[in-house]
């Protein structure tokens, strides 16, 4: 795999996600678009989307719903996209989202591979669990980032790095959230932080998903720092950010 073939993929996905024509990431300027209800598209709960936003380099497509549609183009036609994730823009969404019991939820940054890659050894004994064997980290609040159970996104590999007694000390683990897009999480526990376990895992899974012919995924919030650090140190770039509202109170 290459970055141009990783970028299709990934963009491929997002368009299911928005329900638009892929090809709107290449055009010049941003697009807002009805959402339309693809099937193979992310998803993580039963609510209908009312607000989903992808920006990629200096371009953001939008897809709304009916009752926000003309609002949120009057908003987003004409913004600089690199800016988006500003007060001045959230404020103005939350105006379009608020009485129609909205908010605006998590924003999240999305990395992919950044080819070539240099093949990742483990710098501990690990082990590697299939998607039954996950099972065993269920109610484990040690793992709940890299492991999350998700009723829509399946917790498909893992591998873990093993201290001398062959306890897991760190888990990286993914999910398949898209057929061809699976997303990483890790966790490390406290007091092995620092030896760079978290890239190392994260590393070694990124390899396992490519040679089984899946895009490899990592997310991690803007503020989140120590995480976006581990994306680099893994050989990840950045790729897209996302954005999308959910119902009040939740």
């Amino acid at each position: 795999m290459d970055n141009q073939t990783a970028w299709a993929v990934t963009k491929a996905q997002l368009a299911l996600d928005l329900g638009c024509d892929p090809a709107l990431f290449d055009t010049p300027g941003n697009e807002i678009v009805l959402w339309r209800d693809c099937p193979g598209r992310r998803k993580y709960s039963d609510q209908t989307p009312i607000l989903e936003i992808a920006v990629h380099n200096s371009k953001l497509v939008a897809a709304c719903s009916e009752e926000v549609l003309e609002s949120c183009r009057a908003l987003l036609r004409s913004i600089p996209a690199e800016w988006l994730f500003s007060p001045r823009y959230f404020r103005a969404l939350e105006d379009i989202l608020q009485p129609v019991g909205y908010q605006l939820g998590p924003l999240r940054h999305f990395y992919i591979p950044r080819f070539p890659l240099v093949p990742a050894k483990p710098l501990t004994a690990v082990r590697w669990y299939e998607s039954d064997e996950l099972e065993c980290f269920r109610d484990d609040d040690r793992w709940t980032d890299a492991v999350a159970f998700g009723e829509y996104s399946p917790d498909i590999l893992g591998v873990a790095a093993l201290d001398e007694q062959g306890e897991p000390v760190g888990i990286a683990a993914c999910s398949r959230d898209g057929e061809k897009l699976w997303q990483i999480g890790i966790n490390v526990l406290p007091i092995c932080r620092g030896r760079g376990y978290a890239a190392n895992l994260t590393a070694l899974l990124r390899d396992e998903i490519l040679r089984r012919g899946a895009v490899p995924l990592y997310s991690t919030a803007e503020s989140h720092i120590n995480s976006q650090n581990v994306a680099f140190n893994a050989g990840f770039r950045p790729a897209f950010a996302y954005l999308f509202a959910q119902q009040k109170g939740n």
